[in-house]
């Protein structure tokens, strides 16, 4: 019998699925209106008020459904989704990253009220947010979730970064200081005694608290190894060095027992008799490669580098994007006996892939960047306003091309999208300004608008005048690129795959133009069970069609914005 928390958590996933066929798919333009509460789209030199950005707009959806999925009549809790006390954690980390990006405002009420339910569900003698009984906490188990480790150190480390919140701070050194306590020599948790300690019982979900003979192979990616991205954020926030001590000691745990020499997954992790989760197994990979990039480890680094490229595509990732939710025994099998997707995993191999070109120096991982939020999570996001607890939406789904709606996903998806957004437009260390992805964004550093038509256009204009390097996708032949200035060709000089404009040919508030090839080709995907089969016809990085039609590719009318 499976663990029913994690059953119904998917069944309410797929019933939300469904009902956001209801809605219409998302569309490139950004037809609603995409602003915060209290904000007005910038505008232009010329005055007009540009074309919302198809990914900033996808991340302010995603905000109000945050918002949405916060209920008055009970404090202002997130019911309906997995857990309160993990969704609380999923909300502050997704919510404080976006507005540290963007400057969204949360709402002073939901605000204030959100940050006493930290207080309820998270001071207790562990420190972790936990359904715990002692408040009414409706459609909520009273127990003890090993898996809320890693929610409760992200929302602790937000609101210490952000704010030098007081009471996160505390709460997050208890949890440090518990979890250090409840460690054996082998780096194996004592769930047991973490549940004697809290006077709870214990999560019945074989996938949290599975425990092997001392010195044995285990698997803690769904506790401790998906928890170690947030013990580094919080030793990063806080300074705190038993956090940082901790940190250290979990990362060389996992680094033993989730990755290999030659980059491939251990078939441990794979196997049937595994009750893995994809996530957390993913979300394990991105601590380690936190830690090694926080603490110049270069081991750590070079592992995850390797297992992206030689593990992950093929094994727990498709190239379209498709993520299983199980790894290894299939738990939650859809209608044709495969496993079902959810887009929490898809956002964390972009998040990979983004730490990894942006602070590992393997630049060309951004193609990957693009194309999985193309390919599968700008085109997931459900887009139906009449139902504002679905709209804006990410999560479960039964088909391999399907939408879904749960909090806890769809909060992962969007803390995801806000690393995306700082990234795209950067300076760097020599002064220059580096457009390093092609979506439309208005920057204080830049103004993008991104093309796609029958080539791609990446338009750019800078505030000041200013040397500029814009990346062009390693998919697209270099003798196909073409720049201008003002209106006028200039020769292309590339720095690796960069184009660089030099400052002597930029106007400040003019544009400056790199159009591209979009090739076409065409690749097959396979279910794993029933060995069903998509053909995916592309066209740069974008799936212009479907056989058989996905319900995620509508058709595709003329040049968009992107």
């Amino acid at each position: 019998m499976e663990h029913s928390t994690r059953r119904a958590w998917l069944l309410r996933a797929g019933n939300a699925a469904a009902m956001a066929a209801l809605g219409g798919p998302w569309t490139a333009d950004g037809s609603e209106n995409p602003q915060s509460p209290g904000k007005t789209a910038p505008s232009n030199s010329q005055g007009a008020v540009p074309t919302p950005s198809p990914l900033v707009t996808a991340m302010q959806r995603a905000a109000q459904c945050c918002l949405a999925w916060l209920d008055s009549r009970h404090h202002w809790r997130p019911t309906g989704g997995y857990e309160i006390a993990h969704d609380t954690g999923r909300w502050w980390d997704a919510m404080l990253r976006l507005q540290a990006a963007t400057g969204f405002a949360i709402p002073a009420e939901q605000d204030t009220a959100m940050h006493e339910n930290v207080r309820a569900l998270g001071d207790n003698v562990a420190g972790l947010l936990t359904n715990d009984g002692r408040t009414a906490l409706p459609g909520g188990t009273a127990q003890v979730n090993p898996h809320n480790f890693r929610e409760s150190m992200l929302a602790y480390s937000a609101l210490v970064r952000q704010r030098r919140d007081a009471l996160a701070m505390q709460l997050g050194r208890r949890l440090v200081e518990t979890t250090r306590r409840m460690l054996e020599p082998d780096g194996q948790m004592a769930y047991a005694r973490l549940a004697g300690l809290m006077k709870l019982p214990l999560s019945t979900d074989p996938s949290m608290v599975q425990c092997s003979p001392p010195g044995e192979w285990f698997d803690a990616t769904g506790t401790t190894g998906r928890a170690l991205e947030g013990f580094v954020c919080f030793h990063e926030a806080s300074g705190d060095a038993t956090a940082g001590d901790l940190a250290e000691t979990l990362a060389r745990v996992h680094l033993r027992h989730v990755v290999r020499p030659d980059g491939r997954i251990p078939p441990a992790l794979l196997d049937r008799k595994n009750i893995g989760h994809n996530h957390s197994y993913l979300g394990t990979l991105r601590g380690l490669l936190r830690y090694g990039l926080s603490t110049g480890r270069r081991e750590f680094v070079g592992a995850v580098a390797k297992t992206y490229r030689h593990g992950l595509f093929g094994a727990v990732v498709s190239y379209s994007g498709w993520t299983p939710h199980d790894l290894g025994r299939s738990r939650f099998p859809n209608e044709h006996g495969d496993p079902v997707g959810e887009h929490a995993s898809c956002a964390d191999v972009i998040q990979l892939a983004l730490w990894l070109a942006m602070q590992a120096g393997h630049i060309d991982l951004l193609d990957d960047v693009e194309r999985l939020l193309r390919a599968r999570i700008l085109p997931s996001q459900i887009v139906n306003p009449t139902q504002p607890r679905q709209h804006g939406g990410w999560g479960a789904y039964g088909h391999p091309f399907g939408r879904g709606c749960i909090l806890d996903v769809f909060a992962a998806v969007l803390s995801v999208l806000t690393e995306v957004h700082r990234a795209a437009v950067i300076r760097s260390a020599d002064g220059a300004v580096s457009v390093n992805l092609h979506f439309s964004i208005q920057t204080p550093l830049a103004s993008v608008e991104a093309i796609r038509g029958e080539r791609g256009c990446t338009r750019i204009r800078l505030p000041q005048v200013g040397t500029m390097r814009i990346r062009v996708p390693g998919w697209s032949p270099r003798t196909s690129v073409r720049v201008r200035t003002a209106g006028r060709p200039m020769a292309v000089v590339w720095d690796g795959p960069y184009v660089v404009v030099p400052a002597s040919e930029v106007r400040a508030g003019e544009p400056v133009e790199v159009e591209y090839d979009l090739p076409e080709r065409t690749t097959v995907e396979t279910m794993p069970v029933s060995r069903r089969q998509f053909r995916l016809q592309w066209r740069g990085d974008e799936v212009a069609a479907c056989d058989p039609e996905a319900p995620i590719y509508p058709a595709r009318k003329g040049a968009t914005k992107v």
